[in-house]
């Protein structure tokens, strides 16, 4: 129950229960998210971040004639109450670099064949960004941080949640848990059976809590760029736009400027400028950059 309020925002604390002796209980907290009033709820705000089930201040939308007036799932109303105070709890800013995986395409036509054959699933470029962000993220810790009132907790472990689009309307982020323990190998097969088990929904609770860090693919659908929001309880998400080929000024053999056809992405990052100034960001994703563009060939 407690792994559910900080999801939301909600300080149990606030609420006052139906319970033996007032305690607040699992009923309490659903009913109230679902935005009725819990019994014996408070009528005092519960918290600085919790959301109000209707704002009297804003217009509400009524139907047209002709119109379908549809309920949320669960699974939409959970985020819908999610995006709207993660927004509403972090300073978001978003950077956007350029980044050339020219060489980590190579590795991977070369990696593929065996990887496939010995693993039965497929090497996407997905591993790889992996390896380098968490590679990264034990060099600038404030982006693998929370915060707790003034505290700040610099989280030690490496956990990696995926956002995963599901049909025909949904979004759930399975959590790679000890990414750093984890080769190329292994966070591919990770990934795959996360995305696989999520899009069966054959997930538990235990597969969608405790990220540290997050990725989202928005790029699988052809979108260059976005925005990320970024989850309750962590302080950055990075956005992977489409890899595509593109022209681009290299330096040629002879010292020369050239144009030449690379494998390009945008990567955004979305960060709490709470906690993470953008000279931080920017070092963080300057290092991202550094270690795709000049991945080995071999030690994978």
């Amino acid at each position: 129950m407690r792994r559910i309020a900080a999801e939301h925002g909600v300080a149990i604390e606030g609420l006052r229960g139906s319970g033996v002796a007032g305690r607040v209980t699992k009923r309490d907290l659903l009913a109230y998210l679902e935005g009725g009033a819990a019994p014996g709820a408070t009528d005092q705000p519960v918290a600085a971040v919790a959301v109000p089930a209707a704002d009297t201040h804003l217009p509400v939308a009524t139907p047209w004639p002709g119109d379908v007036v549809e309920p949320m799932s669960k699974l939409r109303r959970l985020t819908f109450d999610h995006m709207a105070v993660a927004k509403r709890v972090a300073a978001h800013v978003t950077t956007v670099w350029e980044i050339d995986l020219t060489r980590v395409a190579r590795v991977r036509a070369r990696l593929r064949a065996e990887f496939e054959a010995s693993s039965g699933q497929k090497l996407t470029y997905l591993p790889f960004i992996l390896h380098a962000v968490v590679a990264n993220l034990r060099r600038h810790p404030a982006l693998n941080a929370a915060t707790n009132g003034s505290d700040v907790i610099y989280r030690k472990r490496y956990n990696i949640g995926l956002a995963v689009a599901l049909e025909p309307t949904g979004l759930i982020v399975p959590v790679i848990k000890h990414a750093e323990d984890l080769s190329l190998s292994g966070l591919a097969k990770a990934a795959n059976d996360l995305a696989a088990r999520a899009r069966a929904k054959k997930l538990g609770p235990a597969d969608t809590s405790d990220a540290t860090f997050t990725i989202t693919n928005f790029g699988t659908f052809g979108s260059i760029m976005g925005t990320p929001i970024i989850p309750v309880g962590t302080t950055a998400i990075l956005g992977l736009g489409a890899i595509e080929k593109r022209p681009r000024v290299v330096a040629g053999a002879d010292g020369d400027d050239v144009i030449a056809v690379r494998t390009c992405a945008y990567f955004s990052l979305s960060f709490d400028h709470r906690l993470v100034d953008g000279a931080d960001a920017d070092r963080f994703m300057g290092d991202v950059k550094r270690t795709l563009e000049s991945v080995p060939d071999a030690g994978y």
